[in-house]
């Protein structure tokens, strides 16, 4: 957390040069928020929105993404296969898990940054400009979600 109770989520343990076609090619991460294309080492920045919706689910669930396998192996398998972390089973909020599934849909099916910005899960959160709270329907709370 930073002043104002912000909260800023960051990881640079996989960073990469991507190229004017925007594909980057190296394997490098944290399995349980890696995007199933990482491991094709064929990828995007769309891998990007894939790690920030493992962190929204591991957010609300309070459960780390495929906690329920024992090892980066069977990890891999289930995320190679398209299995979706069992953690999502615990999320009961409906916006909060349909902008997880976008989040971590197929490659071409998830949105840009910009798109998750006017997602309905974002209703209702302060942003810089609306420090006042007249936008917020939570009485300067910001959105809350209940799993």
């Amino acid at each position: 957390m930073i002043e104002n109770d912000q909260v800023k989520i960051g990881d640079l343990g996989l960073a990469a040069i991507v190229g004017k076609n925007h594909l980057a090619h190296s394997i490098l991460g944290t399995p349980e928020f890696m995007a199933p294309e990482l491991y094709e080492e064929n990828y995007t920045e769309m891998v990007d929105i894939y790690s920030y919706g493992m962190c929204v689910l591991e957010l609300v669930s309070l459960e780390i993404p495929y906690s329920e396998c024992d090892s980066v192996a069977k990890i891999y398998k289930r995320v190679s296969k398209g299995l979706k972390p069992e953690a999502l089973n615990k999320v009961n909020d409906p916006e909060a898990k349909a902008f997880i599934e976008k989040c971590i849909a197929q490659p071409r099916a998830r949105p840009s940054a910009a798109e998750l910005l006017c997602d309905p899960f974002f209703d209702g959160i302060l942003d810089d400009d609306d420090e006042d709270g007249e936008n917020n329907d939570n009485n300067g709370a910001g959105r809350i979600v209940v799993s």
